[in-house]
């Protein structure tokens, strides 16, 4: 099971704003942080507590926390 807490604290980390700024309608892109680097990041943290991989492209069209948190319960729910 996906610890989203956990997850949403190393996002907030990756993006270098406070975790209390950080909200499932948060846009990733008005970050000022949200650059390759912090893709890269994401992709690798989905990875590290989830087992499953994330493209860079699938990254590209995620526009929210939201989104990035529904595209990693579709990859789990794929890979099983």
């Amino acid at each position: 099971m996906v610890d989203l807490v956990k997850m949403r604290a190393s996002i907030a980390e990756i993006l270098f704003i406070p975790l209390a700024e950080l909200r499932g309608e948060t846009v990733l892109e008005n970050s000022d942080n949200w650059d390759s680097m912090a893709r890269i990041g994401i992709v690798a943290l989905v990875f590290e507590q989830t087992g499953v991989s994330v493209s860079g492209e699938e990254i590209e069209r995620v526009v929210t926390v939201q989104d990035l948190f529904d595209l990693i319960d579709r990859k789990i729910k794929d890979a099983a």
